[in-house]
């Protein structure tokens, strides 16, 4: 305690979040009608004393504070007031949840400016470290709860396993930053960390059952080991035979034991694709090229079976719109992002409103079906132009920041690419899978990759 710094309040937030991510859910499955739990209150409370923390003690970065909070509370009020106009009775969410989704996206650019503010170069390690304690607590929970037969389901199909956690995307996402940092480590030679990534491994590869999971994993670990052997190869070092020839054997080894046992990711697109041909189209009496429920509705609106409340006009024209777009492309019937892609893009036109689409014209007012899972379009659709610049762009600031740091770096390493890279596909993530930016541990995780990487000028 003699030598506390108030930084280490972060590091501590940090081994925290597996288990206020776990305790908020395990809160909702015990009472499933609650609004609210304990963590909603235990989470915040760090931050917000590092924020005052800051405005107290920090004249440079109150300004800053400031300026983000008015601008903030303006777009939110402005933001909601468009979307209590535009629910309907299909709306999958309410007024209150809308505003959960501000409050969220307003914290993680606080949090953004917390930790950068406060990281301390001499005390860089705690930061990785806490980093790997937290990926420890995670895997503890993650197996814990398939042992004991407890996990939840990654897919309402009862396939794979997402423990105590909301999201199996967002878990994977993590997951994938967190043995980031924890191959940045590996040069230690300490064996717990190999434990570690094989336990990730095992639970990324065969048992959540997402394609971020899998594939994110295969993915990062080829580019490990490539930029390793190019770093060798352009220093003129020695590439060690051995080591290549053992990763290899590693290699073909996974890959023999996902097509022998199999893998729930796998068995997912399987499922997929075997649902996929069994839907038909209600309209034409053939194999559809939309969702089921989107060739009722369109059905209801030709056949004018649809009552006019359950939607406004711009969203049923949207969802004919969407529908013969469909079925000119001939998309699969599961493809459900290009659908709600091109279902948005034709709701903002036909809306035709320049307050839409610079305040956002609402998440969740639409069909479930259709509410945007690409998180960075729906952050540019639907809470529009402004939210985009507030939420987005601090994100896109300081990751091009990190690059230039990186580029001009005479002492930059395979390290510092690993860590570049593997933001890179966060914001890929965030734009093809979604729930990147919403979730509050993928975002701190993200914050702390670039903390870790973050220099003053």
């Amino acid at each position: 305690m003699k030598k506390f710094k108030i930084e280490y309040l972060l590091y501590l937030f940090i081994i925290i979040a597996p288990i206020l991510d776990a305790g908020s859910f395990l809160y909702k499955q015990v009472l499933p009608n609650s609004t609210w739990s304990p963590t909603m209150f235990i989470r915040p409370l760090i931050p917000f004393v590092l924020f005052i923390y800051m405005l107290i003690k920090a004249p440079s970065e109150r300004k800053k504070l400031i300026i983000f909070t008015l601008l903030a509370v303006c777009y939110g009020v402005i933001h909601l007031l468009i979307t209590k106009k535009l629910l309907v009775s299909i709306s999958i969410g309410t007024l209150m949840q809308e505003a959960t989704y501000i409050i969220n996206y307003t914290y993680m650019v606080y949090l953004l400016m917390i930790f950068i503010y406060f990281k301390n170069e001499k005390d860089i390690k705690y930061l990785k470290k806490s980093l790997i304690i937290s990926l420890t607590i995670y895997l503890f929970i993650i197996y814990f709860s398939i042992v004991t037969g407890t996990s939840s389901s990654t897919y309402v199909e009862g396939m794979g396993f997402k423990s105590y956690f909301v999201s199996g995307n967002s878990l994977c996402t993590t997951l994938l930053m967190l043995i980031t940092v924890l191959l940045t480590e590996l040069k230690n030679k300490n064996v717990a960390n190999y434990i570690l990534l094989v336990l990730t491994g095992i639970y990324l590869l065969f048992l959540v059952g997402t394609r971020t999971g899998m594939f994110g994993f295969i993915l990062i670990m080829c580019l490990y080991v490539g930029l390793n052997i190019l770093d060798k190869f352009f220093r003129n070092k020695k590439i060690e035979t051995k080591k290549i020839l053992a990763l290899l054997g590693v290699a073909a080894v996974v890959f023999l034991l996902l097509g022998y046992f199999g893998s729930e990711t796998l068995a997912r697109r399987k499922h997929i694709k075997n649902q996929s041909e069994v839907i038909i189209d209600v309209n034409t009496g053939e194999a559809g090229h939309t969702t089921g429920d989107t060739s009722m509705f369109v059905y209801g609106f030709k056949n004018n079976t649809i009552d006019e409340n359950v939607m406004s006009k711009e969203q049923s024209k949207s969802y004919i719109e969407m529908y013969t777009a469909a079925q000119r492309l001939e998309l699969d019937a599961n493809s459900l992002r290009t659908q709600q892609l091109i279902y948005h893009l034709y709701l903002i036109k036909n809306q035709h409103n320049i307050f839409y689409i610079l305040f956002g014209n609402g998440y969740i007012v639409n069909y479930g079906e259709m509410t945007l899972e690409m998180e960075v379009i729906a952050i540019l659709f639907n809470f529009g132009l402004i939210g985009f610049i507030l939420y987005i762009i601090p994100f896109i600031y300081v990751y091009i920041k990190l690059i230039k740091q990186v580029i001009k770096s005479k002492k930059r390493t395979v390290d510092d690419i690993m860590m570049l890279i593997m933001m890179l596909i966060v914001f890929g993530l965030s734009f093809m899978a979604g729930y990147v930016f919403f979730s509050g541990t993928c975002a701190l995780m993200l914050i702390s990759l670039m903390t870790l990487e973050y220099k003053e000028d």
